[in-house]
């Protein structure tokens, strides 16, 4: 009976602890006619585990045409 408390409570333990706030800190670059311009930014990720959190914070880029595309790098801390 005592193992079996033991090991409830150390999985319990285990699932508590796997849910973190995090922060995803991402980049975004807009290129237009051969100027760039970057704009970094911060939010967060409350209560998820780092799988969901890394799903938040993803990278996206965007290509519009030749000379007009956006591109976000985000990575997650």
């Amino acid at each position: 009976m005592k193992k079996r408390i033991f090991s409830l409570s150390f999985a319990a333990i285990l699932l508590v602890s796997c849910k973190k706030d995090y922060s995803c800190t991402c980049t975004d670059t807009y290129t237009y006619n051969g100027e760039t311009e970057m704009e970094t930014y911060s939010y967060p990720v409350k209560a998820a585990t780092k799988k969901q959190a890394r799903a938040a914070c993803h990278d996206v880029e965007i290509t519009y045409d030749e000379t007009e595309s956006e591109k976000t790098a985000c990575e997650l801390k």
